[in-house]
Formats: C-alpha cells, sequence, structure tokens
C-alpha cells in the first residue's frame, strides 16, 4: 500500500498545490463512489448476469461479502489522498507512518470481516470428519473473531511501540499458572471437538442428557445450550454432556406407542376375541401407522382386569403429528369398545363378609 501511495505521490510531485489539494480531493472521491457502487450494486448486477445464482445461498453469500469488500476501497480513498496531502514534509513523514499502521489494522479487520462473512453464509459448509454445518461455522466463526483480534490488538500494541516480543515472552511465563486457572474450560473445549467428531447430535435437534430434555440451540467451545419443553435455557458443560448417556430424539424414524387395555373378568371370550380382532383390524388398515409392526396380544390377568396389550408404531416422528395420530386412535378403540359391548376394567376390590356360626 505504500507502493502505491509513493508512486501517485511521484507523480504528484510537479504538480501545483491548488491541483494536489484537487487531485486528492477527486481521488477519494472516486474510490468512495466505488465503495458505493460495489456495496449497493454489484451483487444485482451480478445476479442479473448469472439468474441461476437468485434466492440461492450464494446470493447470500455474495451480499455477506460485498460491504467488507466495498470497505476496503474506501480504505483506499482515505489513504492514497492523505498519503500525498500537500504539506509540508516535517508533518507529511510523521502522518505517513501513522496512516501505513492505520491502513494495516484495517486490512486486518477487513480480512476477518471477509472471513467471518464467509464462514457464515458459505453454502454446504461442512468437513466430512466434523458435525453438521451449522455447528462447524459457529466455533470456526467464534475461533476467527479471536484471532482477528488478538492479530488486531498485537499489530496496535507494536504500532505505538509496545515491546510485542517482550509481552508475548511474559505470556510464556505464565502459561502454567493461565493453564491451570483454565483447566475445565480446556477440559470442556476437547470434549466440544469430540462432540463435533462423534456427531451424537446437531443444532435443532431433540435430546435428553444430564437430566435435560430439549432442543439443542448452540455448541460453543465450553458448553451446550439446550432449550426445554418449559422454554428455560439450560447450558449444559460439554465434558458432562461427553462423559454421559445421550439420547437423540431427533434421529427416531418412527415413534412407538404401547398400552394396556383393561377388560372385566366377566367378559365373554366370544367378545374378546371379537374385540381384539377389530383392534387388529383398525391399527393394521390405518395409513398412518406401520401396520406389519403392529401388536394386539391377551397378555394375562391382573387383579381386577384382563389385560390387552396393544403396540404400534406412526410413521411419523414429528412429536405433534404423533399425539394427534394417537389420539384418533385412542377414540376409535373407545368406539369399538362400545360397538363390541365390552367394558373396562377399573382398580377395584371384592371384600367378602363372614358371619360368625349360631352355636
Amino acid at each position: 500500500m505504500e507502493t502505491a501511495g509513493a508512486a501517485v505521490g511521484g507523480w504528484l510531485s510537479d504538480a501545483k498545490p491548488l491541483w494536489q489539494w484537487l487531485f486528492c480531493a477527486g481521488l477519494f472521491l472516486v474510490f468512495w463512489g466505488l465503495d458505493r457502487l460495489y456495496r449497493y450494486k454489484s451483487v444485482n448486477l451480478l445476479l442479473r448476469l448469472v439468474k441461476r445464482l437468485r434466492g440461492t445461498q450464494w446470493e447470500e453469500l455474495l451480499r455477506a461479502l460485498a460491504p467488507p469488500t466495498a470497505s476496503f476501497f474506501l480504505l483506499l480513498g482515505l489513504y492514497l489522498p492523505l498519503y500525498n496531502l500537500p504539506i509540508r514534509m516535517d508533518l507529511l513523514t510523521p502522518l505517513r507512518g501513522f496512516l501505513g499502521k492505520a491502513a494495516m489494522l484495517g486490512c486486518i479487520g477487513i480480512l476477518g470481516w471477509l472471513g467471518c462473512a464467509a464462514v457464515e453464509h458459505a453454502p454446504a459448509f461442512k468437513f466430512s470428519f466434523l458435525g453438521t454445518a451449522e455447528a462447524v461455522r459457529r466455533m470456526l466463526r467464534r475461533t476467527l473473531k479471536v484471532l482477528v483480534i488478538v492479530f488486531a490488538v498485537l499489530a496496535a500494541a507494536e504500532g505505538i511501540g509496545l515491546p510485542v516480543s517482550s509481552l508475548v515472552a511474559g505470556l510464556g511465563l505464565g502459561g502454567l499458572t493461565i493453564s491451570l486457572a483454565a483447566k475445565d474450560s480446556a477440559s470442556n473445549f476437547f470434549a466440544g471437538l469430540v462432540l463435533l467428531v462423534e456427531k451424537p447430535f446437531a443444532i435443532g435437534d431433540w435430546i435428553t442428557c444430564a437430566g435435560t430434555e430439549g432442543t439443542v440451540e448452540d455448541i460453543s467451545f465450553r458448553s451446550t445450550k439446550i432449550r426445554t419443553m418449559a422454554n428455560t435455557l439450560t447450558v449444559v458443560p460439554n465434558t458432562v454432556i461427553s462423559a454421559g448417556l445421550i439420547i437423540n430424539g431427533s434421529q427416531r424414524t418412527m415413534r412407538m406407542e404401547e398400552t394396556t387395555l383393561t377388560v372385566c373378568y366377566g367378559t365373554p371370550r366370544a367378545a374378546l376375541e371379537q374385540l381384539m380382532n377389530d383392534l387388529r383390524t383398525l391399527l393394521g388398515n390405518d395409513t398412518d401407522l406401520h401396520g406389519e409392526l403392529t401388536v394386539v396380544r391377551f397378555a394375562g390377568f391382573s387383579a381386577s382386569s384382563m389385560d390387552i396389550l396393544v403396540r404400534y408404531y406412526t410413521k411419523t416422528a414429528d412429536y405433534n403429528e404423533f399425539l394427534a395420530v394417537r389420539e384418533r386412535l385412542n377414540l376409535a378403540i373407545l368406539e369399538l369398545f362400545a360397538r363390541d359391548g365390552v367394558q373396562f376394567a377399573f382398580p377395584s376390590t371384592t371384600v367378602y363378609l363372614e358371619q360368625p356360626s349360631r352355636s
């Protein structure tokens, strides 16, 4: 960037001060116009040329990359005119040194901005050995932001004359203390990497782990955030999740319902068999169920009832749809009981009173 500034300065060295001021102002306006044009018009022009990109993730990526790229033109529009201002050399020399350092920091910031936008909006972004795209995006985006901030701070420190090498050496001497203090954080970080590699769940999955059940909202370096059915946000350390039992409800392809129907002991055998046949017909012909997996069996005798085991699997794994199917079938079972003249049994106790014999 200093080479470009020096080239422009060499071309202006023979011009009069007034023309130098006008040229610097015009140069700024040119780059400012490029910034406006690229920021607000470039993506639309490209989409007109390549219409198949419209409405896709590539359009989102292009729109996300446009602001940081346009900011680079604005940075040039500020740097080049200020670098070549027609002022006294004793003022221009320190100004150029300051501008060079500021331009370097600006470039670091723009590159970090570009990287974050690319990681966040890149279509089909995933690694085969890591977890889902969204989890990897968030982890890489946070890592990239931290690295950009660290490099910017180090560059700024070096720019103002701080001994950066001595600071880095000091951090090395205090590494033992930091590692001891960050022991739990390091354990959670590596546990988070294990979760990404093994892929037991992804963002948006419904899981049960560590005594918590809900939807995964985020997987960070330290913890996993789970939104429960009570709409509370539970933050569970990654070490706790990776060390315990994880049940991923979103990976199921069907849902099972199992219930026991209790029938009164006075029910005739013919009526009981007719009820079971009607139940098998009802469940086997239902289009929302896997008919081949349906089970209707006379399970045994309880203290106050004869028990019929009913088990079926719904084709949908969605919980709300499963509840709707179960409700519809329960109402249909009630109609079968009434039509076949069979009554439900309730827990009851029969008491026999023995009268004392008269002598």
